[in-house]
């Protein structure tokens, strides 16, 4: 006999193409506002940090909750669709299109539309992270803009999110994050319009810099079946902000771009936050505001970085679990829990700052078996498991069943046995092998050519407006 009541199980969203359940807890896929705390439509810029938060964290708004754990399903999502079978011909791409992808997941109903993915150099994070994938890229998240009328009146502004994944070797880049700080060297072109004089992007105090492998990540040329398509990670992103704002530039005054991920997503989501509010500045767009929900980052640079983060208005709200070692990485020995040590000593280049502000997340729930295991205290389920029942600092973990406990175990052992739940239970049917007409089983074939996702895309802009 279970000791906790178990929550229903609805099969409506199953995955299709191969996907064996839900992946997603569908209690959040559009949010929920508690009545007693308004409407998120009302308040939605408090949500999203315009005044850092205060007031929102202890106890937790159940409206700032439920917009976070909806931000870390798209981070999740990363996840799920990633193909990350070696013996696929496809490792390393989205298992599904950009127009496939929510529907194919359980997301359907988040009232967003995917318009762009985004890509990393596959050499560069088979050197530093563990990476590698048959063409010469890899994909590590997308963009996606919420187009739902209904969805859009909910959240109060038209939103622009984007999410980036983790990646699939933790273990392994955790042992590369030695690497020293760099200098960002990410700038823009300040413009001058008819309307607007020339913009100013506030200076920095010091000289910005950045973990090696995250600015690397970012700012590397991605390759395509040996050829080099003449962009950058960075390019990626920062092209589809400029399109889209274009595209929506009559709402300019009621939009906000959010930035979702985890893990090495995490760290990522926090620099492109940083270099696309610098553009947003530099093109008069200054009033848009920028803000990372980042789940168990790494700390991504330095002081200089952590205070420019702040002059130009960047909000981070970071959850980190207490048992996780990777928010403690890198800047092992000399970080911002230095106190004066660490301000003193900031121009050396392994001396590193968080940003933004911190949540953290105790082991405390009841739901979760013990374990040493470093991996499982690192998982972005169980971060969203640890979320869902937060209340407050030193207060006890609350059984709402908001989420479904059973998405903990999709690739860990660790909810306790009463919920009679598999380990590790969410596969691919078939390992995503389909019967043909002549009776043999195959892999189906799925496009690579950065051709056809860019007629989509052009096809999807003419959609838009």
């Amino acid at each position: 006999m279970a000791i906790f009541p178990l929550p229903s199980v609805d099969g409506e969203d199953s995955a299709k193409n191969g996907l064996a359940c839900q992946t997603h807890s569908s209690a959040h896929m559009k949010g929920t506002n508690n009545g007693s705390q308004g409407e998120l439509c009302d308040v939605w810029r408090d949500i999203h940090g315009a005044n850092n938060w205060n007031g929102l964290l202890d106890p937790i708004n159940p409206i700032l909750k439920a917009e976070a754990l909806r931000y870390g399903d798209f981070a999740q999502l990363c996840y799920d669709a990633f193909d990350g079978d070696t013996c696929s011909k496809y490792y390393g791409t989205s298992k599904f299109s950009k127009r496939q992808l929510l529907e194919e997941i359980g997301m359907s109903n988040s009232g967003y539309r995917v318009t762009r993915y985004i890509y990393a150099n596959t050499d560069l994070l088979g050197s530093i992270f563990g990476e590698k994938s048959a063409d010469k890229s890899v994909w590590l998240g997308f963009v996606a803009v919420s187009t739902d009328p209904n969805e859009i009146k909910r959240l109060g502004r038209r939103d622009i999110v984007i999410a980036w994944r983790g990646t699939q070797t933790t273990e392994e880049w955790i042992q590369d994050l030695r690497d020293l700080l760099v200098p960002a060297r990410l700038s823009y072109k300040c413009e001058r319009t008819s309307k607007h004089r020339q913009a100013e992007i506030p200076s920095a105090n010091g000289v910005v810099r950045i973990e090696r492998g995250f600015l690397s990540c970012y700012t590397s040329t991605i390759y395509s079946q040996g050829t080099s398509v003449n962009m950058s990670t960075r390019d990626l992103v920062s092209e589809e902000i400029r399109r889209l704002l274009k595209v929506y530039e009559n709402e300019i005054d009621n939009l906000s771009i959010t930035f979702t991920g985890h893990s090495l997503g995490a760290a990522l989501a926090t620099l492109s936050a940083y270099d696309i509010k610098q553009m947003l500045h530099a093109i008069h767009y200054n009033q848009v505001p920028v803000t990372v929900f980042s789940f168990a980052s790494p700390r991504v640079g330095n002081l200089a970085f952590a205070q420019q983060m702040e002059n130009i208005g960047v909000k981070v709200l970071r959850f980190v679990n207490q048992r996780d070692v990777v928010p403690r990485v890198p800047g092992v020995f000399m970080n911002e829990n230095m106190g004066f040590l660490s301000k003193l000593l900031h121009w050396l280049p392994w001396t590193y700052f968080h940003v933004g502000v911190k949540v953290c997340l105790k082991n405390n729930s009841p739901l979760l078996k013990p374990t040493h295991k470093l991996a499982y205290f690192h998982n972005l389920e169980v971060y969203l498991h640890l979320l869902d029942g937060y209340v407050g600092h030193r207060k006890p973990y609350s059984n709402s069943y908001g989420r479904d406990p059973a998405l903990v175990n999709k690739s860990c052992d660790i909810l306790i046995d009463d919920f009679e739940i598999p380990p590790k239970w969410c596969q691919q049917q078939n390992k995503g092998l389909i019967k043909g007409p002549d009776g043999k089983w195959k892999q189906p074939t799925r496009s690579l050519k950065k051709e056809e996702e860019e007629e989509e895309e052009e096809e999807e802009e003419d959609e838009l407006k």
